[in-house]
């Protein structure tokens, strides 16, 4: 079922279960590769080289969950690769996916454990999709959006419920509402959510869908797709959703007291006065990191987000400041042009929030920023492997005007790479980070993007402890098949079991529908690579 290799021999996973081999580790405080050599791995070929196939660290088990065509809901029809419908596309998993989160339903009379997940699906490669690469974007918009899905326990194992209750798609033709204060000038509704990026799950169970870069997709729907014929439809995307993933009669929410940009990530918790707070990353190569402060308490989660205080982090030495956007409606709707001033990251993705509030930001990687734009928080330049950033409020209190910063890892191959830094007794390495998730544990899971190219390492599912010892010392989980990415990582219920999603896989540089670079997980001849969610278990 998949290849095994003791790259973590006595290793197990996820919440409750993953453990850090630290017994090396010596120090809390990143260092340079010379702690990390070539002995931590098995002799041979390199353990981190990418393969056809997934890997799994010895000790798990993998299991598949729902890969793209499969049904979402209960009339989808038969995933029939090259040939896909509209209406199929509409009711089938997508193409790419992340995992947003996970919200757990009421518990059911019977007993049975249940969860329900939200997945984003961001993006469709004509190339790998579509016969020929030749676009089709009515299609295209269908495989786009969101998926919900029920799962339950049945036989010790996580499986998509034919026909759940909250089981839906949302695509370009969803209808959506536009609350806060820019919905007077951009309308009461809009159709369709566009390119959600890495979304996260509220204090008050609901779920944030970042939309990224829409404007490509309005371009790419004009008059092909119905609602996107009008030149001013562009104002009503760009702005961060809420899903109500639990009611499936609810409407998506455009909150537009967020304000307006191309976001990669949020992460959303509650400051110290009780009011709400998200942070959001820009998808750019030299992004932003900005912070929204709800104006009152979360109280049922209504209105949380409708109005409050939008700021931007500025750097000063090793340390964020945030600065607030001046009020109004153009820091909402130009929010970009707003926060001219503000840090930039390089390509600041995902996020997460710690126990102790501390956020940590995954950096992705910046190959341009140059010798003279080097700084604290971005200590490298022309360095494309990424490093992660703890970021510590004063007082623990998310809504601190100041967060201390300071680099806990440095991304690349430290036996290659002179400026790569891991903490001592890390058992592996990565390259690019992207997505960070916490489990019940309060581990840190790291998932990695490579944007589908071949290097020296696949994109894998790293883990963490953040406090104690060892701290920051890294192993391994899991790792995508080549072309292959990490969207995210989720788990169920007391932690007894970890989800997360191979990406795109086979989709290399230079492959398309004929010539993936892998057929994974079917391997079969007549079937593309599948984006699939697994879930793993000890």
């Amino acid at each position: 079922m998949t290849t095994r290799r003791r790259l973590l021999a006595g290793s197990s996973a996820m919440a409750g279960i993953a453990a850090l081999r630290i017994a090396h580790a010596q120090s809390s405080s990143p260092v340079t590769p010379n702690s990390f050599t070539p002995n931590n791995f098995t002799p041979g070929a390199d353990p981190e080289a990418p393969q056809l196939d997934d890997v799994v660290a010895p000790g798990l088990q993998r299991d598949v969950i729902i890969r793209w065509g499969d049904p979402v809901l209960a009339n989808a029809p038969p995933f029939r690769p090259g040939f896909v419908t509209e209406a199929a596309a509409a009711r089938q998993f997508g193409w790419d996916a992340i995992i947003a989160g996970i919200v757990n339903p009421p518990q059911a009379q019977d007993g049975i454990a249940r969860i329900v997940m939200v997945l984003s699906h961001p993006d469709v490669a004509p190339r790998m999709v579509f016969p020929g690469g030749v676009d089709r974007p009515r299609i295209a918009g269908k495989m786009q959006g969101a998926s919900v899905l029920n799962l339950s326990q049945r036989g010790g194992r996580w499986v998509v419920v034919d026909g759940g209750y909250q089981s839906r798609r949302i695509t370009d033709g969803t209808l959506c509402t536009i609350t806060g204060p820019a919905a007077a000038s951009i309308g009461p509704s809009v159709q369709g959510v566009l390119a959600p990026g890495i979304g996260c799950v509220t204090p008050w169970n609901t779920v944030l869908l970042p939309e990224g870069r829409t404007n490509s997709w309005v371009a790419r729907l004009a008059d092909k797709a119905a609602g996107f014929s009008s030149p001013t439809v562009g104002a009503g995307f760009g702005w961060v959703v809420e899903l109500d993933a639990l009611n499936p009669t609810s409407f998506p929410a455009k909150r537009t007291a967020l304000g307006r940009m191309p976001r990669a990530g949020t992460a959303c918790g509650m400051a110290g006065d009780g009011s709400a707070i998200v942070f959001m990353t820009e998808d750019a190569p030299m992004g932003r990191l900005f912070r929204f402060k709800g104006a009152a308490p979360i109280g049922d989660g209504s209105g949380a987000l409708d109005a409050g205080t939008l700021a931007v982090a500025t750097l000063e030495g090793s340390s964020i400041v945030w600065r607030d956007l001046p009020p109004g409606l153009t820091s909402l709707t130009a929010t970009l042009s707003a926060a001219s001033d503000g840090a930039r990251f390089d390509a600041p993705a995902g996020m997460a929030i710690g126990a102790d509030g501390t956020l940590y930001l995954a950096c992705s990687g910046n190959p341009g920023r140059g010798v003279d734009q080097v700084d604290a928080l971005n200590p490298r330049a022309g360095n494309g492997a990424g490093h992660i950033l703890a970021l510590e409020p004063a007082g623990g209190d998310l809504a601190a005007s100041r967060f201390a910063g300071r680099v806990i890892l440095l991304g690349g191959n430290p036996n290659t790479d002179p400026t790569a830094r891991y903490t001592p007794g890390s058992l592996a390495w990565l390259r690019s980070p992207y997505t960070l998730n916490f489990d019940a544990a309060h581990r840190l899971h790291v998932g990695t993007d490579q944007g589908g190219a071949v290097t020296d390492t696949a994109d894998g599912l790293f883990v963490m402890n953040v406090t104690g010892y060892g701290r920051y010392a890294l192993d391994m989980l899991y790792l995508a098949p080549i072309g292959g990415a990490i969207g995210g990582a989720a788990f169920g219920p007391q932690g007894r079991a970890g989800f997360t999603v191979a990406r795109h896989p086979g989709a290399t540089p230079n492959a398309d529908f004929a010539h993936p670079a892998t057929r994974w997980p079917t391997v079969q001849p007549d079937m593309p690579p599948q984006t699939t969610v697994v879930s793993l278990t000890s």
